[in-house]
């Protein structure tokens, strides 16, 4: 569809508030920015939406879940990780099913959808029921199937996880125009092995493929690392050659600055979690450090299950005020910089060079805000209005690939309605003990 945004207000690609823009999109991409209307594009637009009260931002990015498990939200609270998994997680994890799955996706889809994001980073199981999903619901999903091996033995041919992951590149990858995309992933080091590792990295690297991986998330998974191999996670990893490929590493809560240097010598992504750190008391990553060292730094929220909430202005916002806090420096991660880190930054890693930003010839991935919420009353400077005063709340309409997918509390591509009655059913049926 051809859709003019009329006297609009955004945040351009280096941060710069701009005011009385007229933007033109062009099906899937934008194709004229001005601040005048060139009479072709009066004639051409189709809609004209009046956005002088809008704020448009580049469409969101959340670049670590497991959207099968909003499912959980509210299952297993207030304990440690390790528990946390072993006792309610892994248990609740073998009653699903392929139905369970797709509402339970479509759930959290529809939450990331209404709080402006367009694109995710996705690590779990039942991928092909989350492909199917993500395709209906018009989003753009980096997914990868999670592969571990608990046995050392194991010849990785036989991994059943890692042939289900290379069928699911062979079959997915750049489908649905490209809004699609299959990456490679090893849940852990303590869900693997040296054998699998190698494995999963020289099939990333023949392919080209960009890799997905929880690092450091604990002191304990880290130091217990160190206690098997003598090395980090991240010396693990890197001495593999799993680091040969991008890769996304999740969390990164407790890397040392030697494991830093190795992330920025491989170009590591780190993807960071900040309100399921906080919740599961796993600590606080030094993502300031890392950005002094020019490493790619992006946002997730994790799953549900161990966040509650999918709403990535809402990472953004704790992220910069916890390294304000823990360094005693306001001056750190300043309300410029942030809005990068949950677009350009994730498009980078994701493999979407042609999305991140709101410039002529890019995807039309946009996302507006309401201006006159109370939130953003007053407003004095765009992007610190947007990161300390507005979040998801304040989104009015999600458009992807120049197709809106939310707009003024509505979907159009999902039955919420229908969603949140099967949703409530299954967890009657499945998890209400």
């Amino acid at each position: 569809m051809k859709i003019l945004f009329k006297n609009a207000n955004i945040i351009g690609k280096n941060g710069e508030s701009l005011k009385g823009l007229n933007i033109f999109v062009n099906n899937e991409y934008i194709s004229y920015i001005d601040k005048d209307i060139d009479d072709i594009i009066k004639e051409k637009a189709e809609r004209v939406i009046n956005a002088e009260n809008l704020l448009l931002i580049p469409g969101l990015y959340n670049m670590h879940t497991h959207l099968p498990m909003t499912i959980f939200k509210g299952y297993a609270e207030d304990m440690t990780l390790d528990k946390w998994l072993v006792e309610k997680i892994f248990p609740a994890e073998d009653k699903l099913n392929d139905e369970i799955v797709y509402y339970a996706t479509l759930l959290g889809i529809a939450e990331q959808i209404k709080n402006g994001v367009i694109s995710c980073s996705d690590m779990y199981y039942f991928t092909e029921t989350i492909l199917n999903t993500a395709d209906e619901s018009g989003i753009k999903i980096n997914a990868c199937r999670a592969v571990q091996s608990f046995d050392e033995n194991e010849n990785p041919k036989d991994n059943f996880r890692f042939t289900e992951a290379k069928m699911l590149y062979k079959n997915y990858h750049n489908s649905a125009n490209g809004r699609i995309k299959i990456d490679m992933s090893i849940h852990a080091e303590y869900t693997s092995n040296k054998k699998i590792v190698a494995a999963v990295a020289d099939y990333s690297s023949e392919n080209k493929i960009i890799n997905h991986v929880h690092i450091s998330e604990t002191k304990k998974e880290h130091d217990e690392c160190v206690q098997r191999y003598s090395q980090t996670p991240c010396e693990f990893f890197n001495s593999l050659g799993f680091f040969d490929s991008p890769t996304l590493a999740a969390h990164c809560v407790h890397v040392t600055e030697s494991d830093m240097n190795i992330m920025k010598e491989k170009g590591v992504t780190a993807a960071h979690n900040p309100s399921s750190n906080l919740k599961l008391a796993s600590g606080i990553a030094n993502i300031a450090q890392m950005v002094e060292k020019n490493i790619n730094v992006t946002l997730g929220t994790d799953g549900s299950a161990s966040n509650n909430n999918l709403d990535i202005l809402k990472e953004m916002y704790l992220a910069s005020i916890l390294q304000k806090g823990v360094t005693g420096n306001p001056t750190v991660l300043p309300a410029k910089d942030m809005l990068k880190f949950a677009t350009a930054n994730s498009a980078k890693v994701q493999g979407r060079d042609d999305c991140g930003s709101i410039e002529i010839g890019r995807r039309a991935d946009i996302t507006a805000l309401d201006l006159n919420s109370l939130e953003a009353t007053p407003i004095y400077e765009y992007n610190s209005s947007l990161l300390y005063s507005m979040s998801g709340r304040n989104v009015v309409l999600t458009m992807c690939d120049g197709k809106i997918l939310y707009e003024n509390g509505e979907y159009k591509t999902i039955d919420i309605e229908k969603i949140k009655y099967k949703i409530k059913k299954l967890a009657e049926k499945y998890y209400s003990d």
